[in-house]
């Protein structure tokens, strides 16, 4: 039998490779949907580091850059040497240059 945040996982990957999808075809509602979906399973499972790396890439898409934050800051407790963390603390570094 499968591990529940397993079977999560790959249902979110799925779902990130259709939001994708709709954001190459300007179809923004509907990849919307999906990243707010994929945040709500990512919150099932707060201690696994690849949903986090999810859960940080669809707040960047849902234009949410304080709460992609704080999840940098949940990933950075688990794994400190993750580059995801490095890459996402320039780009709030960066967005927050602009305001």
């Amino acid at each position: 039998m499968q591990d529940k945040s397993n079977i999560d996982f790959e249902n979110i990957k799925r779902m990130n490779e259709i939001a994708q999808v709709y954001e190459m075809t300007k179809q923004n509602k509907k990849a919307e949907m999906y990243h707010k979906n994929i945040v709500k399973l990512c919150d099932r499972h707060p201690k696994n580091e690849k949903l986090l790396q999810y859960k940080i890439h669809s707040l960047n898409q849902l234009n949410k850059p304080y709460k992609s934050l704080e999840t940098t800051n949940e990933l950075l407790n688990l794994n400190p040497n993750n580059l995801m963390i490095l890459f996402n603390i320039i780009k709030y570094l960066r967005e927050a240059s602009y305001v």
